[in-house]
């Protein structure tokens, strides 16, 4: 286990005595606030009649007389909550609130680099999630400690499952499929999680390419004339294709072992591994993102000569198989006790494969396999109708759709995202997702990027309720990163209390204290915990406050491709709107 340390500081406060900073009543964002943008903190069962801001250099008042909330129940985290509204102050620094005897954790304000930092990391941690190589000192050093390892996992020789086999690639038949990002916490790799993960960053890419053109990850490709971001995703890629049988365009559900390995390294862990199931699901998913990927690389034909047109030609081979074989599930056989992504329900991956194939293509065949009528909700591994349609909403205005359709779908787009609002508005703590459910932070995540799409849009159209879209989409920023019941800010190596001994064989298993920078915990979560680390490990039985910063608390501390992706997506669109 990581040695427990809370980064707790002493600062002189306004009163000038010292003390330590935050005993958890005020709960601000830990990385801090852009200038111009709104500022809010969660205040819990204190009287907030008096809340001051102090320079937290020398302790002076900046601020006085801060507007403040009437308090109201959080049944969730079971305390009186009130909410603060400091977003008078814009001039750069670093600071502190302070009630009474009460501070916060220090914060910064600045207007165009106070989130560089976590950006960078969050979506670098991609780069050091890689399978199939070492991961060097020189690009995988943060605050002087090197997180380097040894390359595991050559995937060169894996072995075809019995749930896999077909005539020509029968059980036992030897395969390669390299490259590709570790799912989790674990060494496996699942075209199911592959799906969501990879549309996230995709979509990031083509809101913002000029951002990401200027974005150096300090990895491996970094000196070519590729975004960084879109060499991180070929090295998924080229892992992707090999996961589609070749005869008849049907694709693997996941590379695993029959079991999971113990908290070793990579390099470590010798166990065979086998190309396992064949269904719709992952035959739809692996369509649309490779739909996706014929768009996003087809200005780097030179850099990647024939890729657009190989991944558009395997999207439309496993579209086919998928119309051939519509509701093939998956479970995972008797021998097999991996990460199962099972799912029995299928047209919301149709429409996500529909919808990035239409878009690509222009090709009206795809739109017209859209069930509209289902249900949408947001967007999770299981439930991808809601990535199907942020996508088709961003592109709305370039698709060959009369008005009609285009007014429909940007009605199913806001309905979704006006009911989200809608959450956060009747939740004390402005909580803006329906339970605290596992991968609750992959959710908030989602959400909020959801909700900046949302905000996009209309203020492109000067419609008078972008503000509503901004608010919650910064409040779900701000809870991931410390105004939260927790008092956590969820992403490891950032923020004066932060996650430490996160659900992650790399890190369990490379014997240095510091936690490995950039990844996103699963976050607060219900009904596990007598199956990971036991109810009395556990702070708090109220949902809000159901997190242990635990390695064994894989229900709410383990990290994953899918949670960390809309993170980088919601950061991105965060930094391009408020803090240019």
């Amino acid at each position: 286990m990581k040695k427990v340390v809370l980064n707790l500081c002493v600062a002189m406060l306004c009163s000038l005595s010292q003390v330590a900073y935050s005993q958890g009543e005020i709960r601000v964002n830990q990385i801090g606030y852009c200038q111009d943008s709104p500022k809010w903190a969660m205040v819990a069962d204190i009287d907030a009649k008096s809340v001051t801001v102090c320079n937290a250099n020398d302790g002076k008042v900046v601020l006085s007389n801060v507007p403040v909330t009437k308090s109201e129940y959080w049944k969730e985290s079971g305390e009186n909550i009130q909410w603060v509204d400091f977003s008078a102050l814009k001039t750069p620094g670093r600071y502190f609130l302070q009630i009474g005897e009460t501070v916060s954790f220090p914060f910064e304000i600045k207007q165009n680099s106070v989130y560089d930092e976590i950006s960078l990391w969050s979506l670098k941690a991609f780069y050091l999630w890689r399978s199939s190589t070492e991961i060097p000192a020189k690009y995988a050093t943060f605050k002087g400690v090197s997180f380097a390892r040894q390359a595991g996992h050559p995937d060169t020789e894996v072995l075809i499952h019995k749930s896999a086999a077909s005539e020509k690639l029968p059980e036992g038949k030897i395969v390669s499929a390299p490259k590709g990002w570790y799912d989790a916490g674990d060494y496996n790799k699942y075209v199911v999680n592959a799906g969501i993960t990879v549309h996230n960053l995709a979509l990031a890419y083509e809101m913002y390419p000029n951002y990401f053109k200027k974005l150096n990850l300090n990895i491996p490709e970094s000196n070519d004339n590729v975004p960084d971001i879109l060499n991180e995703l070929m090295w998924e890629y080229e892992w992707l294709l090999a996961m589609q049988d070749p005869n008849d365009g049907g694709v693997y559900c996941k590379l695993s072992t029959l079991r999971f390995c113990g908290m070793v390294q990579p390099h470590e862990d010798q166990q065979p591994r086998y190309m396992i199931g064949k269904t719709t699901t992952s035959a739809l998913d692996f369509a649309a993102v490779m739909a996706a990927g014929a768009r996003i690389f087809a200005d780097y034909e030179k850099e990647f000569p024939g890729f657009s047109k190989k991944a558009l030609d395997a999207a439309v081979r496993a579209w086919d198989w998928a119309e051939k074989y519509p509701d093939i599930k998956f479970d995972n056989p008797s021998d097999v006790r991996t990460g199962s992504y099972s799912d029995d329900y299928f047209e919301d991956e149709r429409l996500f494969a529909a919808a990035e194939l239409f878009v690509t293509t222009k090709d009206k065949k795809y739109f017209s396999k859209i069930n509209f009528e289902q249900r949408f909700e947001m967007p999770t591994w299981r439930y991808v109708a809601g990535t199907g349609l942020m996508t088709l909403f961003f592109h709305l205005d370039k698709l060959p759709l009369d008005a009609k359709e285009k007014a429909m779908v940007e009605s199913k787009y806001l309905k979704l995202a006006d009911e989200y609002c809608e959450l956060a508005n009747k939740s004390a703590g402005r909580y803006p997702v329906k339970k605290f459910d596992w991968g609750s932070n992959g959710e908030i995540s989602t959400t909020g990027a959801f909700l900046g799409l949302a905000y996009r849009h209309q203020k492109d159209a000067s419609k008078s309720n972008a503000d509503k879209y901004k608010m919650q989409m910064l409040n779900c920023f701000d809870y991931l990163l410390g105004v939260n019941a927790t008092n956590y800010c969820f992403l490891s190596g950032f923020g004066s209390k932060s996650p430490r001994n996160q659900h992650d064989r790399r890190n369990e298993s490379d014997n240095i204290d510091e936690p490995i920078p950039g990844y996103l915990s699963g976050g607060v979560a219900t009904g596990f915990q007598n199956r990971d680390c036991g109810m009395d490990k556990y702070p708090s039985t109220f949902p809000a406050k159901a997190y242990y910063d635990g390695t064994c608390s894989f229900s709410t501390n383990e990290i994953a491709i899918n949670w960390n992706a809309p993170f980088v997506l919601l950061t991105t669109i965060i930094q391009n709107e408020f803090c240019k």
